[in-house]
């Protein structure tokens, strides 16, 4: 028989957030460790609680205003230590499929043995339209391709098979500030072109209902939370990029909403599984916000007048006034001096610019809900004047993911080969992102508190190899017209919060982008 479990809403009132340091032990002398390629496990000895899925179960490493938290860093604080061990495994940005090319699947398939558990909590980037992650929600367990299938195949016959006992998770909800709990909010895709859409997380309720699997369905038990709880409450639970409120990250908790939806996994669990209440620390209390404190690490930035005759970049050679960088969740420090993953080149007027290798087979950089990493070639001008640029840009090459972007940018602040995944700040920007959606990408975007807003295309073809688009930024005043190809966009924005004297303005490129950029104008 099927078991799913919702839980009660004890926990809706007195919500606060906050975060623990990254590297020094602080409250209750906890360190975040992010959870690399694990070969094999050390000791297998005891009953272990094996944690398998992606971002909203790994750990991290993050210098953010509060970090984020996997709610697998949390379940061991509701077991009996001396009678069950939590290894996570859980890995950020895999799906039921990406994670089977891990070692930590193979770790797990060569360690999980009988009277252990395993958790698995996949959904969010199953979701994904592409290749390499996605998987179809809407066939059956014995359909290859399909969520189920994936599910059933790799991790619950590997668990049963094994006499471990499994245990299914459905998706913890994104937030939806001002919106309703509906859609890809709760985890119902629409079609894509090659990737039908569906409901993920009733497709494992139904797997668990067609294989007796114990379900812990964290999709209805945060959707009803947060629907009760507010906007600005909700807010509590998740990873915060800045010292500013409106770099909240909608998708990933805080240590304190880790802490209560880890609660959630642990409470319900016992109830559907007698023998896995006995392991079950009763004397550990519900989550407060008594957990949460600020990251002491943080410091709020102070910002200086970058000066390209000073501090140019040590890696890209250009010719003034146009310079070149690397900067923001760009995939590491170490990745910028790399010609293989991040190049801008000036050659007879054109400039290539590429990020990830140009033949597309490693994703660095992004455009993103949360945050961006670019290669950008660009010039600094004073925030009081107007200007157009325009360019040509001829794609050589790129990937079909929605954080794949290029075009042309106007920017309060520039950084210099800076790997720091916290940057966000405001900016415009005319050119191609949401490839994978086809004829729907998106043709223009402001970033703007950190959250984006963005125009869909009306009516052109999506981004091609080898095709070429004319693209321009005007700016009058505090008014930016932006076109790409056919589409034109208007927005109003004060570029000045980060840097009030200048305003930088150029091309760019993020994960798996090569392009070719000509008849560039700058007037």
């Amino acid at each position: 028989m099927k078991k799913i479990l919702v839980a009660g809403l004890a926990l809706l009132a007195g919500l606060s957030f906050s975060a623990f340091a990254l590297e020094d032990a602080i409250a209750n002398n906890e360190k975040v460790e992010k959870v690399e390629s694990v070969e094999t496990i050390a000791n297998t000895k005891g009953t272990k609680l094996y944690v398998v899925g992606d971002s909203t179960l790994s750990s991290f490493n993050d210098p953010y205003f509060y970090p984020r938290y996997g709610y697998g860093t949390k379940l061991q604080d509701y077991l009996l230590p001396k009678k069950i061990e939590v290894i996570n495994l859980a890995m950020s940005g895999r799906s039921s499929k990406s994670f089977l090319t891990e070692k930590n699947y193979a770790a797990l398939k060569n360690s999980i043995k009988k009277g252990d558990y395993l958790i698995i909590g996949f959904g969010h980037n199953d979701e994904k339209a592409e290749e390499a992650r996605y998987t179809n929600p809407n066939g059956s367990k014995e359909e290859a391709g399909s969520f189920k299938n994936s599910l059933y195949e790799n991790y619950i016959k590997l668990a049963l098979d094994k006499k471990a006992t499994p245990i299914l998770c459905t998706p913890i909800v994104r937030r939806a500030p001002g919106k309703a709990y509906e859609g890809s909010y709760v985890h119902v895709t629409k079609d894509v072109p090659g990737f039908p859409g569906g409901d993920y997380a009733q497709a494992i309720r139904d797997l668990g209902k067609e294989t007796g699997v114990l379900v812990v369905d964290l999709t209805a038990i945060t959707k009803a939370r947060y629907e009760a709880a507010g906007d600005e409450a909700t807010a509590k639970f998740h990873a915060q990029l800045s010292h500013k409120p409106a770099s909240t990250d909608n998708t990933h908790l805080n240590t304190y909403g880790a802490s209560v939806v880890a609660y959630d996994v642990i409470t319900e669990a016992a109830k559907g599984d007698k023998k896995f209440a006995k392991l079950v620390n009763k004397k550990a209390a519900a989550p407060t916000e008594e957990l949460l404190v600020k990251n002491p690490d943080y410091n709020i930035p102070k910002y200086s007048e970058f000066i390209p005759e000073e501090d140019a970049s040590g890696v890209f050679e250009t010719t003034a006034p146009w310079y070149g960088t690397v900067f923001g969740d760009c995939g590491g420090a170490e990745k910028i001096a790399d010609p293989e993953m991040y190049g801008i080149e000036e050659k007879n007027g054109v400039v290539e610019i590429h990020a990830g290798p140009k033949d597309g087979s490693k994703s660095v950089g992004k455009i993103a809900s949360a945050s961006d990493g670019i290669a950008f070639y660009f010039q600094k001008l004073p925030i009081s004047k107007d200007f157009t640029l325009s360019a040509k840009v001829k794609i050589l090459n790129f990937a079909n993911n929605n954080q794949v972007a290029f075009g042309l940018m106007a920017r309060d602040d520039v950084y210099i080969d800076k790997f720091d995944n916290t940057i966000n700040s405001d900016y415009v920007a005319a050119g191609a992102l949401k490839i994978a959606k086809g004829d729907a990408f998106t043709t223009s975007w402001l970033r703007h508190n950190t959250g984006l807003t963005e125009n869909a295309s009306a009516g052109q073809a999506a981004p091609a190899k080898d095709q070429v688009v004319d693209l321009s930024i005007t700016k009058k005043g505090n008014v930016y017209t932006v076109k790409y190809g056919k589409d034109t966009a208007t927005f109003e924005a004060d570029l000045n919060s980060v840097d009030a004297n200048n305003i930088y303005v150029g091309l760019f490129a993020a994960r798996c982008a090569d392009v070719e950029f000509s008849n560039i104008s700058l007037k």
